[in-house]
């Protein structure tokens, strides 16, 4: 099956041609560190994260599940899977693939776990990604979701007039929805906030933008929104 060329996938490239790809890897890890404390990960389990980006969550996946265990990695942007594909610290059960999330690379029931991280909103059709999901997810399974642009983060409503690429602006309770519609069953949310303290020098630092027009919106979103984890078993 033929889909349209996604339109996030060519500014996710221009992204990762400038180095966006690492500083999105550390910004988003101390919210997915603790995601994939969650996950029950366990040697020799098959994982998948979906919008993998520099593929820095894959390589943490493949170290928990080896070593008969594997960690598959997929993104629409095909400089961002060349980034992860060139990574020296690849463990050798991990690999990556350009792909779309609407029709992934997997056969029927073949993953454990599967992660998607500030990616759904991106893609085309999300209840047709999570009707994917659904499909190379074993049963049992589970899937993982996180998003920071949601209706209920304020500070994030502006960011697709920056991006200038259509987005998806869901609440949580649409978001368990998709979930559900999409055949997944005790479908979950929670909020991850950044353990990371706040320094005085970041706060000398502050600029406005992406929404975040006093310091306080910053502190309010580190401490008090936190990113939306949505989460659900096949």
């Amino acid at each position: 099956m033929m889909f349209p060329m996604n339109p996030a996938a060519l500014l996710f490239d221009e992204w990762a041609a400038a180095g966006r790809d690492e500083s999105m890897a550390r910004g988003h890890w101390p919210m997915v560190s603790q995601i994939l404390g969650r996950m029950q990960l366990a040697p020799g389990l098959a994982c998948l994260d979906v919008g993998c980006g520099n593929g820095y969550a894959v390589r943490e996946m493949a170290r928990r599940v080896a070593p008969k265990g594997w960690a598959y990695g997929v993104d629409v942007a095909p400089r961002m899977i060349e980034q992860a594909c060139q990574n020296p610290q690849n463990p050798v059960n991990s690999q990556f693939q350009v792909s779309q999330a609407e029709c992934l690379p997997f056969a029927d029931e073949s993953m454990d776990r599967l992660l998607s991280v500030e990616a759904l909103y991106y893609m085309p059709d999300p209840l047709m990604a999570l009707a994917e999901f659904y499909r190379v997810a074993r049963p049992g399974a589970t899937v993982w979701l996180m998003v920071d642009f949601y209706q209920e983060n304020p500070y994030s409503h502006c960011w697709a007039d920056l991006v200038e690429i259509p987005m998806h602006l869901y609440a949580q309770q649409e978001y368990m929805a998709l979930m559900t519609q999409a055949g997944f069953h005790s479908v979950q949310v929670d909020r991850v906030l950044n353990p990371t303290p706040l320094t005085p020098e970041e706060q000398a630092n502050f600029k406005p933008g992406w929404g975040y027009e006093r310091w306080q919106d910053v502190v309010d979103f580190r401490t008090r929104i936190g990113s939306l984890l949505v989460w659900g078993q096949k």
